[in-house]
This record gives C-alpha cells, sequence and structure tokens, in this order.
C-alpha cells in the first residue's frame, strides 16, 4: 500500500482551494491539478507499506496530547523539483502544534522500524504539478481559517490516471 499521513481540510476550505486552483487553471498553459476533494497538508509521506497496526499506534501516539488548533490557507507559491514547479498554497496559523505532532510522529514511527521519506515539514497545499502559468499576483486567496482535530492515514492509489486518497485510519483529538 502507498501510505501517507495528513491533516484533511473541511469541505468549505476544500471549496475555496477548489477555487483558487480553478483561477490557477485558467492562466496555466500546461499541469497536473489535484482532483477536487484530494486536497490536504501532508504531514509524513510513508510510501509502500503494510504496516498498518504500527502506524495507526504511532499516530495515536503523536496526538495523544494535542489539542485542535487552527490552521489558514495562506498564500500562492511555488517550488521546482526535478526542472517542474509545484504550485501550492502555504499554510498558516498555529504551526508550533503541527510541528510538535509531525515530530512526535515521526519519532513514533521510527521507534517502531516504520521507515518513510525523510522530510522536513513545509505545510503546504499542492494545487497542481509540473504547472507552467504567467502572473498570479490577482488570484483572490481564501480566508478560511479551519481546526483541526485529526490526522489521517491515507492510501494514494492510481484509478484510471487519477489519484485516489482513500482514508485508512483516523485519528482524532
Amino acid at each position: 500500500m502507498r501510505l501517507f499521513i495528513a491533516v484533511p481540510l473541511p469541505k468549505d476550505v476544500q471549496r475555496a482551494v477548489y477555487a483558487v486552483q480553478e483561477e490557477l487553471r485558467a492562466r496555466s498553459t500546461a499541469g497536473r491539478f489535484v482532483p477536487q476533494g484530494n486536497h490536504h497538508i501532508t504531514i509524513r509521506f510513508l510510501g509502500e507499506s503494510n504496516a498498518l497496526v504500527d502506524i495507526a499506534d504511532a499516530m495515536h501516539e503523536a496526538v495523544k496530547d494535542a489539542r485542535p488548533f487552527l490552521l489558514r490557507p495562506g498564500a500562492l507559491g511555488s517550488f521546482t523539483h526535478g526542472g517542474a514547479r509545484t504550485s501550492y498554497l502555504s499554510v498558516t496559523g498555529d504551526l508550533d502544534e503541527l510541528f510538535r505532532i509531525k515530530e512526535t510522529l515521526d519519532s513514533a514511527l521510527l521507534d517502531r522500524g516504520v521507515i518513510g521519506a525523510k522530510n522536513r515539514l513545509v505545510p503546504h497545499i499542492t494545487l497542481a504539478r509540473a504547472v507552467e502559468h504567467g502572473d498570479t499576483a490577482d488570484i483572490r486567496m481564501p480566508n478560511t481559517a479551519f481546526t483541526v482535530r485529526s490526522i489521517v492515514l491515507y492510501e494514494s492509489t492510481n484509478e484510471r490516471g487519477r489519484m485516489v486518497y482513500t482514508p485508512v485510519h483516523t485519528e482524532t483529538f
């Protein structure tokens, strides 16, 4: 199973993010855009793994002392990897709690022998990969804060060329 752990976005935030994405798509000449409903904030990419019990235990440990906290989509940005540009919305808010959960999660996963791609958390919501677009300065950003109350383990599958993210386990706090 190809797995990752993420913060899910509420439906109203997903709609607001999708509206920004559609503005970006209208200005783009190329790109693979995230399907509606697939937007999230990745905390940890795990890759191929069947260690569901260990991952669920690590998630439980990561949030056992967590409190709900506020996040909000931020500015439009991009990074380049292998020559291709990925466009995203940054994430602002109570990032200290998000980083604490990520740090505890990484430690708990390591303690259980679960190996995943090492990554530094740069909170963002991916909009499109391999994207080419012009000026985006006048795209209106969403002003939608939301309360984070859970993290979710997702399985990622490719169904007829479309990525499908299926929740496998949820830890609520």
